[in-house]
């Protein structure tokens, strides 16, 4: 069911009989004030009448008009809403975990350290890949989150400096993948998993969850 109302000055009962008709409109004032060639309603009607419904009409002088109609559209009634993915995830194996989060984004840095400290688990952050390739060098990590786009060096190039001496150590990039990247350069520079953004929190454990599973990290 669909209206359209309004305040306008109203159409006359006489004038009521003839507005859909082809150049006909309210009065001659309307066309002075507002122009327009009087096609409108007209064309509602054929397009409704194609539809197998009809406009009705109904308006007071001075208060204003109400135009409705109904049409009937063949929908299913028993659509089935999808069913949302259940994640299996160890929280206890996570807790203590030392993870490094690669992010040149001050706030995007923040929220990753929270959503990972929430869950009781260990944050390092490094602003870019040049950092990032020191850390992993001189110091222990359970996984690193590796952001793609960076200032100096891009978390491919550090992914593939750091798999020079580090093999096993799991690194999921974290990006907004678009078409113009091939998600198959991510594996070939050494990258385990991708974490698109914006992410669900589910799905950023569930993914951690399982790269240190795959690696032995946990059990």
């Amino acid at each position: 069911h669909f209206e359209v109302e309004d305040t306008g000055e109203g159409i006359s009962k006489k004038k009521q009989k003839d507005i859909f008709q082809n150049f006909t409109q309210g009065s001659v004032q309307i066309n002075r004030k507002f122009g327009g060639t009087g096609l409108g309603l007209s064309i509602v009607k054929r397009l409704l009448t194609l539809q197998k419904s009809k406009i009705e009409l109904e308006s007071t002088l001075g208060k204003g008009s109400r135009f409705f109609f109904d049409i009937k559209y063949g929908l299913t009634q028993n659509k089935k809403e999808p069913e949302e993915r259940v994640y299996e995830i160890d929280y206890e194996a996570l807790k203590g975990r030392k993870l490094l989060v690669v992010e040149d984004n001050k706030i995007n840095q923040m929220i990753t350290r929270k959503i990972l400290e929430k869950n009781e688990m260990k944050c390092d952050v490094a602003d870019n890949g040049e950092i990032a390739i020191e850390k992993v060098r001189f110091e222990n990590y359970d996984l690193v989150l590796m952001d793609i786009h960076m200032p100096g060096i891009s978390g491919i190039e550090a992914t593939q400096k750091i798999r020079e001496f580090n093999k096993d150590l799991p690194i999921l990039a974290l990006t907004a993948v678009t078409i113009d990247e091939n998600i198959d350069d991510f594996y070939l520079a050494g990258f385990n998993d991708i974490i698109p953004k914006p992410y669900k929190v589910e799905e950023f454990f569930f993914k951690i969850h399982n790269a240190l599973k795959r690696k032995n990290v946990i059990l």
